[in-house]
């Protein structure tokens, strides 16, 4: 299976990527449509590929949250698609209610648009 990951992709949040990957190395552009950033400012990508699966983080930098996602790449019925799961975690203060809330997980799927 050889798909090509360079290009734009969009999450079913309408946040956009946009991928260069060079042998296993992933950068580019990310551009979030939810949370505190506006979706104009675009954020570094840095990750890795390896056979069809994938990992790359986002630094929202003065936002204090960093986002990591990892998972697999493939073909279906629809296209080009990459299934992640995501870690987003901030820099709240350090009670333990907020050490609970600092750190969200969930799932995301990217398309090509």
């Amino acid at each position: 299976m050889k798909i090509n990951l360079n290009g734009k992709w969009k999450n079913q949040y309408n946040s956009e990527m946009d991928l260069t990957v060079t042998e296993n190395r992933v950068s580019g552009t990310f551009q979030t449509a939810i949370g505190q950033p506006k979706f104009e400012e675009k954020f570094e990508i840095t990750g890795k590929i390896n056979a069809n699966v994938i990992a790359f983080m986002v630094d929202f930098e003065k936002y204090g949250s960093i986002a990591c996602w990892t998972g697999r790449f493939e073909l279906d019925e629809m296209g080009p698609v990459i299934h992640t799961m995501w870690h987003l975690s901030q820099s709240e203060g350090g009670e333990e209610e907020q050490l609970a809330k600092a750190i969200l997980t969930g799932v995301g799927t990217f398309r090509k648009p």
